[in-house]
């Protein structure tokens, strides 16, 4: 695959706005193809070593800061991981 001109460039982006401005891009298609793309390329969490984790990581922070999950959740992610380094826990009451 050739490195695309500046020209190459200015054609695609003018494209795109001729496709908007004829009606035929849907804002919700784009969206949709967006986030589509988004899962296939970040979506699977492998973990430690993956060069996304540490972008995994930082959503991951920011999504329980939001709420994405519940306080019962949490405790009971809490719980797994201390399972995992061998530590003492009690069980948690299951997620509702």
């Amino acid at each position: 695959m050739s490195t695309p001109t500046k020209r190459d460039v200015i054609e695609a982006a003018l494209s795109v706005a001729d496709d908007a401005a004829q009606g035929r891009l849907s804002p919700t298609d784009l969206q949709q193809q967006a986030v589509t793309e988004c899962r296939e390329l970040f979506g699977t969490v492998v973990g430690d070593g993956d060069p996304l984790w540490e972008l995994q990581r930082e959503i991951a922070r920011q999504a329980v800061g939001l709420g994405a999950l519940s306080p019962d959740e949490l405790t009971e992610w809490a719980a797994v991981l201390r399972r995992r380094a061998g530590e003492p826990v009690e069980a948690p009451e299951p997620h509702r």
